[in-house]
């Protein structure tokens, strides 16, 4: 019996142990430890994003956001004479568990992706300056009437179902059309913005938004996919996410408005141009019109 007994709390025990260790956060040296030490780390946590964080065909991790945490690094080791590396950490597989795990980390720990600097954010985490303004695109299938206003949409989708990842800002954007234009929209929520791709494409009655990057990759598979211009918003930017515990958002914002302004230097462009293509590039363009 005691035998029993022991087994069953010792199970019990590595059960538990287990679950703390599920639960650990990442970190990474502050920014004061690295300045004094002359070296240190910090930890780069992602959601995989077309464009911005994504796999190349070897599985290298590449994107907008990490040429852009490449140029900072340099930045900073140039500027101050340190020797900075980073390490990438997490899985990528959902922006929740990215952005939880970035706002209970400590240290030196980035967030990176399609990450929408809001007022209610901030309350929570750390922002850098904005790296680019989102282009949020709404879609349907292709056999779907083209919507010709914003306001004649409970009409043109009528009976459409709209797909949101819960707790985004295309969810918000759903919402807002349905409490001022289709009080009846019906919105079934997803995990991530693929699935929500994903939902559209298996429902020839659905629709969502998608942001640029997400628009891009699905055009450039040819999947049957639909885009309503008049549905188009440009009003948010990404930024990278740190804890509130960190040190480091003063070297951020150093960093992007050194020379003039990083996002206004050719290197900035020429990463866009890389990761979203000429008709990315335009579409950006035309968001900031």
């Amino acid at each position: 019996m005691k035998k029993v007994r022991v087994t069953f709390y010792l199970s019990m025990l590595l059960m538990l142990s287990g679950s703390f260790l599920g639960m650990a956060q990442y970190s990474g040296d502050t920014w004061e430890s690295v300045k004094s030490n002359g070296s240190g780390s910090i930890s780069l946590a992602y959601v995989e994003t077309p464009g911005f964080v994504y796999k190349d065909a070897g599985g290298k991790l590449t994107g907008i956001c990490v040429d852009i945490m490449d140029d900072f690094v340099s930045y900073i080791n140039s500027k101050y004479q340190v020797s900075l590396t980073t390490k990438y950490v997490g899985d990528g597989a959902s922006f929740g568990g990215m952005y939880n795990k970035v706002k209970e980390s400590e240290g030196g720990v980035v967030g990176l992706g399609n990450i929408t600097i809001r007022e209610t954010r901030k309350k929570e985490v750390k922002f850098s300056p904005p790296f680019i303004t989102n282009f949020a695109i709404l879609v349907t299938q292709s056999q779907v009437p083209t919507l010709n206003s914003i306001k004649n949409i409970n009409q043109t989708f009528k009976g459409l179902t709209a797909y949101a990842p819960k707790g985004t800002t295309n969810e918000k954007r759903l919402e807002d059309i349905k409490s001022k234009y289709y009080p009846g929209m019906v919105i079934k929520y997803a995990t991530s913005s693929p699935e929500t791709l994903n939902q559209v494409l298996a429902d020839k009655n659905g629709f969502a938004y998608l942001d640029l990057a997400f628009y891009l990759d699905a055009i450039q598979k040819r999947k049957p996919i639909k885009r309503h211009p008049i549905g188009d918003q440009s009003s948010e930017q990404f930024g990278f996410i740190m804890p509130m515990n960190s040190d480091w958002q003063p070297l951020m914002n150093e960093f992007f408005n050194s020379g003039g302004g990083y996002t206004n230097t050719m290197p900035y462009k020429k990463i866009l141009a890389k990761h979203l293509g000429d008709t990315g590039v335009k579409l950006l363009q035309t968001a900031k019109q």
